[in-house]
C-alpha cells in the first residue's frame, strides 16, 4: 500500500514479470489449475505484444526453440531419454537434422526462423483456446473445454522463454526454480551447472519415488 500520496506507475514489462513470477509460485504450491492458467496467460499476452512491438515474432521463436535445441543436442549426443528413447520422436529429429544447418557448435542467436501469417494465427488460436474460454462467456455461455487443454507447465515454460527474449536477466528465484525443475523432469540433471547437480540428483530421486507411490495408488 502506498501511503506517501505519490502516484505509483508500472510498466507493461514489469507487470508481465510480476504476473509470471506469481503464476510460477502458484504452480509450485499446487494452486488451482484454472487460476494459474489465467495469470500465466495474461503475462504471456503482454510479453507477446511487447515482442511484436520490437519486430519479433513469438510464434516463430517458439518454432525455432522447439527445433534448434533438439537438433543441436542430437549433434552433441546429449538428447534426454524422453526423446532418445522415443522412436517416432527420433525419426523426426533425424529428418530435421538432415534439413537444417545446425551443428553441435551452433548458437541460437545465429539462427532465425520465419513463420507465415496463417501459421502464426494457428499457433495463437491453439495457444489461447483455454485462456479465451476462461476470459469470455458472452458468445458461448454454455461452452465447455477439456481439462487436458490446461497445460500450465508448457505455458509457463513458453512464457519464461519469451520473457528472456526481451530481458536477458532472469525471473528471480521463481525463474531459476522453473528452469531447474524442467531440467530434472526431462532427465537432464547431469547437464546442470556443477554446483546444482547434487541437488538435481536428489530432486530426481524424490520425483521418481513420488511417481512410484502414485502408481501404487
Amino acid at each position: 500500500m502506498n501511503n506517501t500520496g505519490a502516484t505509483v506507475h508500472i510498466t507493461k514489462l514489469a507487470a508481465a514479470q510480476r504476473q509470471l513470477r506469481a503464476a510460477i509460485r502458484l504452480y509450485f504450491v499446487d494452486e488451482d489449475e484454472l487460476a494459474i492458467h489465467t495469470v500465466a496467460s495474461a503475462a504471456y499476452r503482454l510479453i507477446n505484444d511487447l515482442k511484436a512491438a520490437r519486430g519479433m515474432s513469438e510464434a516463430a521463436d517458439v518454432r525455432l526453440v522447439s527445433i534448434f535445441y533438439v537438433v543441436r543436442d542430437f549433434r552433441r549426443g546429449i538428447l534426454p531419454k524422453h526423446i532418445s528413447e522415443n522412436s517416432e520422436m527420433m525419426k523426426w529429429v533425424v529428418e530435421m537434422a538432415e534439413k537444417l544447418p545446425i551443428t553441435a557448435e551452433s548458437k541460437i542467436e545465429d539462427v532465425t526462423a520465419h513463420i507465415d501469417d496463417d501459421a502464426a494465427r494457428a499457433f495463437w488460436r491453439k495457444r489461447n483456446e483455454a485462456s479465451n474460454f476462461l476470459k469470455h462467456a458472452d458468445k458461448d455461455s454454455q461452452g465447455q473445454i477439456s481439462f487436458e487443454k490446461i497445460d500450465n507447465f508448457t505455458l509457463l515454460m513458453q512464457a519464461m522463454g519469451a520473457y528472456t527474449d526481451l530481458v536477458k536477466n532472469d525471473l528471480g528465484p521463481e525463474g531459476l526454480v522453473l528452469w531447474f525443475y524442467c531440467s530434472v523432469l526431462h532427465g537432464e540433471s547431469e547437464s546442470l551447472p556443477e554446483e546444482f547437480r547434487s541437488i538435481g540428483r536428489r530432486l530426481l530421486k524424490f520425483m521418481e519415488a513420488t511417481a512410484e507411490t502414485s502408481a501404487l495408488h
